[in-house]
């Protein structure tokens, strides 16, 4: 997915590189990086998805007649760069090494021109961004109804003023279903699994591309990292025709544990997160990832992004919980309940705070699916079951 320099700022994931300033900042919070890595990152930024050899990176930040280690200085400045990025030479989800040859910048970017004032820049982006996010995120629905048979999401009391779009984002046949798909933080990108593998679309063109993995490894894509590159996904035991991902569960006895990884969209090695649990959403922020474990997932955890510190949150004997999401500002959790012997006495949705363990039941209906999500203006989005005789369907 390349990009271009045309423009004085590139963005990518929560970062923002203003090549006018030499600026880098996360969040809109300004980062100490010195002159040397950022220019490194400028030369990286001009290319994404391309090797910007270490010959080419010595002649742009050193001149000939300046008597340095190379080696030792773009080791230190690639090192810093990596540090302010929050980044890793392991698991690369923005620079990337490859061995004596160079770098490569492997996040997706984006551009905007510097004329715009600040307050129209970021009045701009959260219209467009949150107003296409939750167009998409409606048309996913498409995508899922045609392969997994998943009700449609809706919510109650939306504007009637807004005009949704679908849009059919996947055209699967009927024996070769699409197991799970979710859209990018900023709705370019979908991620998604069928039978025969891992996939990243482009909204915009329509192009698919295939995701390198190692062979025989199947995964279910839940959740994008906010840097736009990395998705976190489960891996289950055995067969790849299991199709709902809420209702999985291990069986007494099995071997085999359901597992977390994350995925570079841009292919290489998947890593390994948690070992017996189900991952269900990566906060905002992307400090940390909500998951579910237990005999028949009763019980909700939360770890760090870099699966250390898990720390359970909420456990319900005899219940079983489905989709679990975070709020917009990372500090709530949200999440479907059902009671016991699922489906038969009741089921709520629940909010919680992690940091005090609190819960409050804000829903109880029996018609409640499993569709849920946290919209940026904190209205959270349900599924109910409709009435005969359409009962198989969802709203």
């Amino acid at each position: 997915m390349p990009g271009t320099m045309a423009s004085n700022i590139i963005r990518f994931g929560i970062f923002e590189a203003n090549l006018d300033t030499g600026e880098l900042r996360r969040n809109g919070v300004r980062i100490k990086l010195q002159d040397q890595p950022f220019q490194l990152l400028a030369l990286l930024l001009a290319r994404p998805g391309e090797i910007v050899t270490r010959e080419e990176l010595r002649s742009r930040l050193w001149s000939d007649d300046t008597f340095v280690d190379f080696d030792h200085a773009l080791n230190a400045a690639i090192r810093r760069l990596r540090d302010a990025l929050g980044d890793s030479a392991d698991n690369p989800r923005f620079v990337e090494t490859l061995a004596r040859r160079g770098y490569r910048f492997v996040a997706p970017v984006h551009s905007q021109t510097n004329e715009a004032t600040e307050k129209d820049a970021q009045e701009n982006a959260s219209a467009s961004s949150v107003g296409l996010y939750w167009r998409i995120a409606l048309a996913v629905v498409i995508v899922l109804l045609a392969g997994s048979g998943a009700g449609w999401i809706a919510a109650r009391h939306f504007n009637p003023d807004i005009k949704f779009t679908e849009l059919r984002l996947t055209a699967n046949p009927s024996d070769d279903p699409v197991f799970n798909a979710v859209i990018s933080p900023d709705g370019k990108y979908l991620a998604f699994t069928d039978r025969k593998g891992f996939y990243l679309k482009i909204v915009g063109t329509g192009e698919t591309h295939s995701v390198a993995l190692p062979d025989g490894f199947i995964a279910r894509p839940v959740s994008w990292f906010p840097d736009g590159s990395h998705v976190l996904a489960n891996k289950f035991p055995g067969s790849s025709e299991q199709s709902n991902i809420w209702m999985s569960w291990k069986p007494p006895g099995a071997e085999e544990q359901p597992s977390i990884w994350t995925i570079s969209v841009f292919g290489g090695n998947p890593r390994k997160l948690m070992e017996n649990a189900e991952a269900r959403s990566v906060s905002p922020d992307g400090s940390q990832i909500a998951f579910v474990r237990g005999e028949k997932n009763q019980e909700i955890w939360t770890v760090s992004s870099d699966g250390e510190q898990s720390r359970k949150i909420v456990s319900e004997p005899g219940e079983m919980f489905g989709p679990v999401v975070w709020s917009p500002d990372s500090r709530r959790l949200a999440f479907v309940r059902y009671g016991p012997g699922a489906h038969e006495e009741y089921v709520s949705i629940v909010v919680c705070n992690p940091a005090i363990k609190e819960t409050n039941v804000i829903l109880s209906d029996l018609t409640l699916g499993d569709a849920l999500a946290w919209a940026p203006d904190g209205r959270l989005i349900y599924s109910l079951a409709d009435p005969p005789p359409n009962q198989n369907g969802f709203s």
